[in-house]
């Protein structure tokens, strides 16, 4: 029983799925035909036009959408994969230190 606990634990199993994986990609780099350098394999493309480069630089306010839509996130995940056992404190005082949280945050623009 040893031997089948050591090759089923998480390590051996993630150790030979890299080896796989790294195998699988030499032995296509052998098959797969030689690569020629071309200019057009670097430019970027939209819809058969060539693209024209832009500039946009986001705001803090950017910023902010991102945090709070991780928050939200985060809280929602957190609150998903509770156990159904648990007192019904825990998640109401979760919620309530995330809304304390997302007021803050929308208090600080």
């Amino acid at each position: 029983m040893l031997l089948w606990d050591l090759m089923a634990s998480p390590i051996t199993i993630m150790v030979d799925a890299l080896v796989i994986g790294c195998l699988i990609y030499w032995w296509s780099r052998t098959v797969a035909p030689a690569s020629i350098p071309s200019v057009n394999k670097t430019m970027p493309y939209v819809g058969g036009e060539v693209a024209v480069a832009q500039v946009w630089q986001p705001g803090y306010q950017f910023f902010y959408v991102a945090l709070f839509f991780t928050v939200v996130h985060v809280a929602a995940l957190v609150l998903a994969t509770s156990p159904p056992d648990a007192p019904l404190w825990g998640p109401l005082g979760y919620l309530v230190i995330m809304a304390v949280a997302v007021t803050v945050l929308r208090w600080e623009q």
